[in-house]
């Protein structure tokens, strides 16, 4: 038994009983591309990506994953149906291209925003599209077109949701969006261009998944209010992507009381990238995870990991302790890729491939 097999059965994570094989699956890919995010789900009848990030030390691990996922799944012919991008940071977006150029993209979606330092890949993407050298159909999400929607459950349509499953008709929503000058933030806030991420919820059958991007704090707020729980429950979910991979800033008490998380997923870089470096933009010099937010996770989420595991996570920047995790929480820093596996009766399993 190879070492990567003996630990994908030794922490398969036993959140339910194990799924019969008459049950249609989803799975989400949690791909361990270092401090960024990148998120691959299979449905049966197609793909679909967010985020397409990655840190210098992890350059070719999405397309290669990609490589290896197609191998598998011949009958989808490489096609990813829709490529959404939360926001346009470097760490969501250094990948996109060599996933455009990799394989066939149909659909792209993002918050529309086109300066900054991660915005040269959809701009890249644009402008091969507006020169008729690319088909992708393009598309960007604004709050306004989210808020407008009669029955506040988020937006959808044929664009942002095209998978329709022989079995099972997979629901894909965005909750939120790029804001406009009337919210009611700080300036800061405002310029923060992770507050304007794309906020995804997915429903397959039972089991349901939310994609927070990076959005903090002030966002979290006014998305709440959006959707306040007694009326909607739109943000009462089972699986967490934890926002900003695990920054202080992006998990707090009333957004886990809404979302009631069954287990959650932190993308993010090993605790050692940049350790001993000058460089800011690192998992070491952001510290994350951060240890509240574990905290915070672990007084929310009432599931155990099948075998608990000691961690390092952060107290600041450049400031890491050791603590044990024994609940449903999983960070790909820790875990390498992390495989959620959902059946349409909302059941989960997890894997992780360190």
């Amino acid at each position: 038994m190879t070492r990567r097999l003996s630990h994908q059965l030794a922490l398969l994570c036993l959140l339910a009983p194990t799924a019969s094989a008459q049950q249609p699956t989803m799975t989400a890919h949690f791909i361990d591309v270092g401090q960024g995010h990148a998120t691959l789900l299979e449905f049966p009848c197609g793909a679909m990506l967010v985020d397409a990030g990655s840190d210098e030390e992890h350059l070719t691990a999405l397309s290669g994953y990609l490589t290896t996922f197609f191998a598998r799944r011949g009958d989808l012919n490489r096609i990813l149906d829709v490529v959404l991008i939360t926001h346009n940071h470097i760490d969501h977006t250094r990948s996109l291209r060599d996933v455009v150029e990799g394989f066939n993209v149909t659909r792209y979606i993002d918050n529309g925003f086109d300066s900054g330092p991660g915005t040269g890949n959809p701009n890249w993407l644009r402008r091969e599209v507006s020169a008729g050298r690319r088909g992708t159909v393009i598309r960007a999400i604004d709050l306004t077109a989210v808020t407008s929607v009669s029955d506040h459950g988020g937006l959808t349509d044929a664009e942002i949701d095209p998978f329709s499953c022989t079995d099972i008709d997979p629901q894909v929503h965005i909750l939120w969006g790029r804001a406009d000058s009337t919210v009611d933030w700080s300036s800061s806030d405002f310029d923060n261009q992770n507050n304007h991420s794309l906020v995804t919820r997915i429903d397959f059958g039972e089991a349901s998944y939310l994609f927070m991007g990076d959005l903090q704090e002030a966002a979290i707020e006014s998305m709440i209010q959006l959707y306040p729980a007694a009326v909607d429950g739109v943000l009462d979910i089972d699986v967490l992507q934890v926002g900003h991979h695990g920054s202080h800033n992006a998990t707090i008490p009333v957004l886990l009381d809404a979302v009631t998380p069954v287990l959650a997923v932190i993308p993010m870089g090993a605790w050692t990238f940049g350790r001993g470096s000058a460089a800011q933009f690192t998992t070491f010099a952001y510290g994350h995870a951060r240890q509240n937010v574990v905290e915070l996770l672990s007084a929310a989420i009432t599931r155990r990991r099948s075998q608990s595991r000691s961690v390092m996570v952060g107290t600041g920047s450049r400031q890491f302790t050791a603590t044990t995790v024994r609940k449903a929480i999983y960070a790909t820093g820790w875990d390498g890729t992390v495989r959620v596996v959902g059946t349409a009766d909302g059941r989960f399993t997890v894997y992780r491939e360190y």
